[in-house]
């Protein structure tokens, strides 16, 4: 409805000649007025809420409450239930949550306490080895073990008054334990241990030589002091190949010489200057052979840069007859090749196995032909020197046995012993997590009973740059692996060279370095006696006879114009 306004109810502006006229309001206009603002205020009006009751289940305190409400979420039925709430306590569901009918809401109240309780620390027992003792006479008890006291602080968790949670946050040690040192006998001081072939070692920089027995130790003429880099004797033990250092700076320099074992022998350099890898030819006997590496001095660390090469020579043809090798491989672009690679001769002469910071392979000695036989993820040492596999061959010469870095993180210490198929490539994991001083070593004769595998194995394979490794053995296929030496519970300090231990020509016994002394380790006894006495540090021991030298069965190397057969070469990786 539309209000009317009539010109006749309208007043006129009163004047001082024409008064305001007032009009008089008609009663039934101002009713219709008043309805129709009722009818608007009535409409501008919300509708009244409507209140909703939820049932939920409050437990809190140890006590559960059935609990009528109105509240919208969690927060708010607790602040109606007048529930007080500390920091750390655990409600569920949170408090922002919406109420529904039938929930169900808890608190778990959270308190903490810190205790300090004392422990004892136990004592540890520590074996010293004495050489001058029997090995039948009884242990001898040099310290008395003590135990030790440290206090722990403990951060302690309750919930609803009882414990969840225990937290070690500090150990004090208020007194160290103090081990038992036990001393034993080895009873090598009191015999004479018998061996067959010819053992050689280094002591101190000199040449020693073992014939048979440790009683009459020879000290060899070598014209200088060695410097460890070559140290080995020839297949038969006639002659004994070394390096001998040329200067006394860090900078890497020595000349390679030749000696026979023959009491009396003169030494023979054989012309060649800082050689970082050289080896004889396990099948030649009577025109002997060797190959060799080099490198170029620098004044960086570690003091050489590798040139990668490979040279072949026949050495002492007769007196007169100069040394004349010849060049296999000028260069090999190799990860790390600064370092250089590790090398070892096939029982039959005719592959030299080589490895670098990221693979292994073969090496035709005819042709110089290389086969990349598997590759890896290197290991990044950060440091100013550089990892390298260790290789050795199954006296069969068909396996190769090598520890490789084993995780795709050039930083991971993850290291795993291998033995690899040169004739089908077909490789297979022998010893997870050996470490990377793990060395695994052959025998130089099959055993017609199974022919084991030597290797070390860390203590702490985490951290096996710096662990300390014992002493096992092993069957080829992977069975049987057992620890000999040291027994379990005793300290262990091997050398880390790759030149640690050599095996004898029985395939009975083992001669190693350890704790900076010569042992040998006899299979069948399973004893091990230490060999030298004085304070001296021993080093590199090499036996005779092996392959050729040993077997006399093996082929001198010949000319081969193919490496492994077709039907196995197809799975070597393609050549360079």
């Amino acid at each position: 409805m539309t209000a009317q306004i009539h010109p006749g109810n309208v007043g006129s502006f009163a004047t001082s000649d024409n008064p305001i006229k007032r009009s008089k309001s008609s009663p039934g206009l101002l009713s219709l007025v008043l309805f129709w603002l009722l009818v608007a205020c009535t409409q501008s009006l919300p509708p009244a809420a409507e209140t909703r009751t939820v049932q939920v289940q409050l437990t809190v305190d140890g006590k559960t409450h059935n609990l009528t409400t109105t509240a919208s979420n969690v927060r708010e039925l607790l602040e109606e239930a007048g529930v007080s709430l500390n920091d750390a306590d655990e409600i569920t569901p949170p408090l922002f949550t919406p109420l529904e009918d039938g929930m169900q809401i808890t608190i778990v109240r959270v308190t903490e306490s810190i205790e300090i309780i004392p422990q004892s620390i136990p004592f540890e027992r520590r074996i010293v080895r004495n050489e001058a003792m029997d090995a039948d006479d009884p242990p001898v008890i040099i310290q008395g073990g003590k135990v030790g006291l440290q206090e722990q602080t403990v951060r302690i968790v309750y919930r609803d008054g009882l414990e969840s949670e225990r937290w070690v946050t500090q150990v004090t040690v208020i007194e160290p334990a103090q081990d038992e040192i036990v001393m034993v006998g080895i009873g090598t001081a009191r015999g004479n241990v018998l061996f067959s072939g010819l053992l050689a070692y280094i002591s101190d920089g000199t040449a020693v030589l073992l014939r048979g027995n440790t009683a009459a130790p020879e000290q060899l003429n070598t014209g200088g002091p060695l410097d460890g880099r070559v140290f080995s004797l020839s297949p038969t033990g006639s002659h004994l190949l070394y390096t001998v250092a040329t200067t006394t700076t860090t900078t890497f320099s020595n000349s390679l010489w030749v000696v026979s074992t023959a009491p009396g022998a003169t030494p023979r350099p054989l012309g060649i200057d800082n050689v970082l890898w050289a080896g004889w030819n396990p099948a030649r006997t009577d025109l002997m052979q060797i190959a060799y590496t080099t490198a170029r001095p620098t004044n960086l660390p570690p003091g050489w840069e590798a040139n990668n090469d490979l040279w072949v020579g026949n050495v002492l043809q007769n007196e007169n007859t100069e040394f004349n090798p010849r060049q296999l491989i000028e260069s090999y672009p190799a990860t790390y090749g600064w370092w250089g690679g590790n090398y070892a001769w096939s029982p039959n002469g005719r592959f030299l196995a080589y490895s670098y910071a990221n693979e292994i392979g073969l090496i035709e000695m005819e042709t110089g032909r290389r086969v990349q036989l598997q590759q890896f993820t290197e290991y990044n040492t950060l440091s100013d020197w550089v990892w390298v596999p260790s290789l050795n061959w199954s006296p069969d010469g068909r396996f190769l046995a090598f520890t490789r870095h084993g995780s795709d993180d050039p930083r991971e210490l993850v290291f795993d012993s291998w033995l690899i198929d040169t004739i089908t490539n077909v490789s297979g994991r022998l010893i997870a997590q050996s470490g990377m001083w793990a060395h695994p070593y052959f025998p130089p004769i099959t055993n017609p009973n199974g022919t084991p595998l030597a290797f070390l194995r860390a203590v702490d394979p985490l951290d096996s740059q710096r662990s300390s490794y014992t002493l096992w053995l092993m069957d080829q296929d992977g069975s049987n692996a057992r620890q000999i030496f040291p027994p379990p519970g005793e300290t262990s300090h091997f050398s880390r060279d790759q030149y640690f231990m050599a095996w004898g020509p029985s395939g009975q016994d083992i001669a190693f370095i350890f704790n900076n002394a010569l042992y040998l380790y006899n299979l069948e006894e399973s004893t091990a006696r230490r060999i030298t006495q004085d304070d001296a540090i021993a080093s590199h021991p090499t036996w005779a006879p092996y392959g050729a030298g040993l077997t006399d069965n093996l082929p001198a190397a010949q000319p081969v114009e193919t490496l492994p057969t077709p039907e196995s070469a197809d799975q070597f990786l393609p050549e360079e």
